[in-house]
């Protein structure tokens, strides 16, 4: 079965567990910050990485709505969507 995918909600991906995903994972890259030799444990360098987990998840969810809002534009505009070939198995 061929599925083409025509348009994607901005808010379906905002609002669904996508943006935690994306913070857990930002948030694990930046607590492997901590076996760094230059790290100094306090209280701020904590927060520095909390806030930079935070900073990143906002910059990859920017760069996510830009390129949905232009591959809506484009799929409107009649190029194809994204194809995908379901098999199934029994």
């Amino acid at each position: 079965m061929k599925v083409e995918i025509k348009k994607i909600g901005i808010t379906t991906v905002l609002f669904s567990v996508f943006p935690l995903a994306v913070f857990v994972v930002m948030l694990v890259a930046a607590f492997l910050e901590l076996f760094s030799p230059e790290a100094t444990l306090s209280f701020n360098y904590f927060v520095g990485l909390v806030m930079r987990a935070i900073q990143g998840t906002l910059l990859f969810l920017v760069s996510t709505v830009f390129f949905l809002l232009a591959y809506n534009i484009l799929c409107a505009l009649g190029i194809r969507g994204v194809r995908v070939t379901l098999e199934d198995k029994e």
